[in-house]
């Protein structure tokens, strides 16, 4: 199984840490780097790298990743855009479907969405002593025992895939849009657009088909 800092390089290579050399820039690779590991248990049934990841109070963390990023970010940085991945298609795959369902969510909402995970609430109440000393050792994640959450990640991922193939098609006629899906505008339904277009009272509307009748609404 490929090591985690291969995964770590690409993410880094891409600019999905969003703020570089940050704690936050931190924080979201991590995030990203623990959902591409149960993405690719959802998709395939096994986890992405052997790699441990514990549970911290703000979410799940690859902690070698988490402290090479933290104390040797510049050769880090410098490692990852030398990168040439050779990445397995499966792999790649898996990676660029954490970018386009998470890649603009920010450190704290992917945060939020890792502290929804039953993996992360009970890897981080076995490592948090009454005294509210942290354990790191006594908090290691097992997301693959929790089938709840893969689920919860099957679900998300049919989500996406069902609105990235439901592709609304628009047309902007005089500075108002007209959104369509299922057909094609043909000459006479533009015209009938362009003379609606030129009274519109707004700049967007949705147009469908009614027993083969234009309506705008």
């Amino acid at each position: 199984m490929r090591d985690v800092y291969d995964f770590a390089k690409f993410f880094i290579k891409n600019g999905a840490d969003s703020r570089p050399n940050t704690y936050d820039g931190n924080m979201k690779l991590q995030k990203l780097l623990v959902l591409a590991d149960l993405v690719n248990i959802a998709e395939y049934g096994e986890p992405l790298f052997d790699d441990q990841v514990l549970a911290f109070k703000n979410g799940c963390v690859v902690e070698k990743v988490r402290l090479r990023y933290k104390n040797d970010y510049a050769a880090f940085r410098r490692d990852s855009e030398l990168y040439q991945p050779d990445l397995s298609e499966r792999e790649y795959e898996v990676l660029k479907l954490v970018m386009e369902i998470f890649g603009d969510a920010s450190p704290k909402e992917l945060s939020d969405i890792n502290h929804t995970f039953k993996f992360w609430k009970l890897a981080f109440e076995n490592g948090t002593g009454s005294n509210g000393y942290h354990n790191k050792d006594m908090s290691v994640v097992d997301m693959m025992s929790q089938q709840s959450d893969v689920e919860k990640m099957r679900e998300i991922i049919s989500a996406y895939r069902e609105t990235a193939n439901d592709i609304t098609a628009s047309e902007t006629i005089n500075g108002v849009t007209f959104y369509f899906d299922g057909f094609a505008l043909t000459d006479d339904m533009i015209d009938r657009l362009e003379s609606f277009s030129l009274s519109a009272d707004e700049d967007t509307y949705s147009v469908y088909l009614d027993n083969g009748r234009l309506v705008i609404y």
